[in-house]
């Protein structure tokens, strides 16, 4: 009974030994196979910086640049965007390359591939005149093809505004003045006149020719006309010039039909105004106001007239109840620009 027992022990001993050490060995596996898991998984992700076997570099873009490029500062920072694919990956550089006269490269930025599609350069200095950049994408042992070019042109100098017509003290005579010159293509040209009103503003901006042609109004006497001009790349300059709007010899000529008729008789008279003015034109849109003084009767005056583009008004006047004299018809003229002068011719009533 009792070497029963003892084997019985034996037994069970032995059988836990195994036990335990099977689930030991299946512990310590369990450990090696979630490493061996681990490690495999990392080894197997697309190499960061590299680009497979084969595959050229997506191209990065430069931003365009406003005002067609035109600018008044020495500096410039460039910006674009880099392709998705190399967002948050080490080893991708932006290069950034000035373009020479002759086609020729030379590296003037490198800037790591951040974090975001967009990118800066530094101040980049430019030359006076046309400045063109391309931009690539580099990495390790590659190089991708370069971007469109984008150009900036420095200017300094302010636009010249040169008016050809009307020359500075020019007089004129008309109500509106009309300014024409030149002044650099692409420029926005503005004209004011100091007398008017508001300074009547008015703007152009000028084509590739660089010709202008503004309209400003002027008022009796000296006017002063200013001009300013700013350049697409932000220069400005102005000027300014003297005319004097006058009239010359402003004179009114009066004629009556008929001058002389029936004081017992109901007569129509025609009264007829002609106006000049500079060098003996017509005046058009002058005021004339005329009156009839008739000998028995008291004086009939016009409502205002205006005269038309051949500096004539006329008026007509029903003459009734007079006595026999001697009479006349007059006038008032006042030129647009506030000048006034008067004529008067007879009226004979028999």
């Amino acid at each position: 009974m009792a070497i029963v027992i003892v084997a019985a022990i034996c037994m069970l001993g032995l059988l836990t030994l195994v036990v335990g050490t099977g689930l030991a060995t299946s512990f310590i596996g369990g450990i090696g196979s979630a490493f061996g898991n681990a490690v495999s998984h990392l080894t197997s992700q697309a190499p960061a910086t590299v680009p497979p076997s084969g595959v050229a570099l997506e191209t990065p873009t430069l931003d365009t640049p406003d005002a067609g490029g035109y600018t008044n500062q020495a500096t410039v920072v460039l910006a674009g965007t880099v392709p998705t694919a190399t967002v948050g990956k080490t080893g991708y550089t932006v290069r950034v390359y000035l373009l020479g006269k002759t086609g020729d490269r030379a590296v003037v930025a490198n800037v790591v591939v951040g974090g975001t599609t967009r990118f800066g350069t530094p101040a980049l200095t430019l030359k006076v005149g046309s400045n063109s950049f391309v931009a690539t994408l580099v990495t390790s042992g590659s190089e991708g093809q370069p971007s469109p070019i984008v150009t900036y042109i420095l200017k300094t100098s302010p636009p010249k505004i040169v008016v050809s017509s009307p020359a500075s003290g020019a007089k004129v005579s008309t109500s509106t003045l009309n300014v024409t010159g030149t002044v650099d293509a692409g420029a926005t040209i503005t004209i004011r006149s100091e007398e008017v009103l508001g300074g009547a503003v008015s703007n152009q901006v000028v084509g590739a020719d660089g010709k202008f042609k503004l309209t400003v109004p002027v008022v009796a006497g000296p006017n002063t006309i200013d001009l300013s001009a700013t350049d697409l790349a932000g220069n400005s300059a102005s000027t300014s010039l003297t005319v004097n709007r006058d009239y010359g010899q402003l004179a009114a000529h009066l004629s009556v039909s008929p001058s002389k008729f029936a004081a017992s008789k109901q007569t129509t008279i025609k009264i007829t105004l002609r106006a000049t003015s500079l060098n003996g034109g017509p005046l058009a849109n002058a005021k004339a106001t005329f009156t009839v003084a008739i000998e028995g009767l008291a004086p009939i005056v016009s409502p205002e007239l205006t005269t038309d583009a051949t500096g004539t008004a006329t008026w007509q006047a029903t003459i009734s109840g007079a006595s026999v004299g001697n009479g006349n018809a007059s006038v008032l003229l006042t030129s647009p620009a506030g000048d006034q002068v008067s004529a008067t011719t007879a009226i004979v009533t028999t």
